[in-house]
């Protein structure tokens, strides 16, 4: 099968969005597919894969490397690849090219929604927010009503699209990468180590991290924290570590190659996410992998992936009682390593293979 993967973002950009595109594509590869991937040029930057198609794109002036698309389609070359499926990963502009493509080729067309569009919006036009939520829910029923099926990553996603008035929706959640899936051994808690892998952005809410580290110190002195990501908080949120002498609990590292963060884990007790807008996050899925329990915030939307007290903890948006739930851990090692085997379980079936197969037998019902 040809399959055509359409996205607004994709590597070297760093997000769970294109993450999953690279993963899913690889695993789709592996079952005997073939997948191309339309995306935004990114100068200086080479493609693994011939399969990558650039289109034309400008820079952000807002924000760094997520280099604004312009897509001027290769409408030739699309037609040589004897395309059978196409599959949009970002609603607006892709998505409407996306759909051009799929009617000029007679081919079925589907959308993943993988973001909490209206949040986003929430967090940086929230003076337009009305007038500009108004836009985005219409493009996203116009999406979706010219696609096949709606796939959502996790039931929140498919109920908050219902609402909407869009019903042609399948649950099919995102897959971790076998590298990621590492048995859980004991591991000394001297020091509690922590982490944090993710976009240090306003809508991933990161700074909540330096608070929950400032309460744990004066409960756990010597606890480590990696925080794995950049974004447009990351020198604030050095400045507020220095300020608070949190510098020899607290290591940044900017964006790490995933190949290397496996190995980092080896030595993460717990993982933190602050978020209050995912969807089917990528980073904590790959953690859980690894048998790292996560800890998440009521209300984040991560109920159905953080089962407390079977894949992870649920808190009160409380940086005090956070940092007493990651001292409780800390002192009841025996829970801690049961929790953790519960937890890697539960990930193996979050595997990209999965994910393809599953992605594969959708296409399949509607393939002409």
């Amino acid at each position: 099968m040809h399959i055509l993967f359409t996205t607004a973002s994709y590597l070297p950009t760093a997000n769970g969005v294109t993450y999953h595109i690279s993963s899913t594509a690889d695993a789709l590869r592996k079952l005997g597919h073939k997948v191309y991937i339309l995306a935004p040029s990114f100068p200086g930057y080479k493609d693994q894969y011939k399969d990558v198609i650039r289109y034309p794109s400008l820079p952000n002036p807002f924000i760094k490397n997520y280099p604004m698309g312009i897509p001027f389609l290769p409408t030739k070359k699309i037609k040589k690849l004897k395309i059978d499926i196409v599959h949009t990963h970002h609603p607006l502009i892709i998505g409407q090219a996306a759909s051009q493509i799929a009617d000029r080729l007679g081919k079925p067309l589907f959308f993943t929604a993988h973001t909490q569009y209206e949040q986003y919006l929430n967090y940086y036009f929230p003076k337009g927010y009305d007038a500009t939520s108004k836009i985005l829910i219409r493009d996203l029923v116009k999406i979706s009503k010219k696609s096949k099926k709606v796939i959502c990553p996790s039931s929140n996603t498919e109920k908050r699209l219902i609402k909407h008035g869009i019903k042609n929706t399948i649950i099919v959640n995102n897959g971790v990468e076998d590298f990621f899936f590492n048995k859980p051994q004991e591991k000394p808690f001297h020091p509690l180590t922590l982490a944090y892998t993710g976009r240090l952005d306003r809508e991933k809410n990161p700074l909540e991290l330096i608070k929950i580290a400032r309460e744990l110190k004066k409960l756990i002195p010597n606890f480590k924290f990696w925080i794995l990501g950049s974004g447009l908080l990351f020198q604030k949120m050095q400045d507020q570590t220095f300020k608070l002498g949190l510098e020899n609990n607290i290591t940044f590292t900017g964006v790490v190659d995933r190949k290397l963060i496996p190995e980092i884990y080896k030595s993460v007790h717990l993982f933190i996410t602050p978020s209050l807008s995912e969807v089917m996050p990528i980073s904590i899925l790959e953690a859980m992998a690894s048998g790292i329990p996560t800890i998440s915030l009521k209300g984040s939307g991560l109920e159905e992936l953080i089962i407390d007290n079977q894949s992870g903890y649920i808190c009160e948006r409380n940086p005090k009682k956070i940092a007493e739930k990651i001292s409780e851990i800390a002192k009841n090692k025996e829970n801690y390593y049961s929790l953790s085997q519960k937890t890697y379980e539960y990930a193996l079936s979050f595997s990209a293979k999965n994910t393809a197969q599953k992605l594969f037998d959708l296409y399949t019902t509607f393939k002409k």
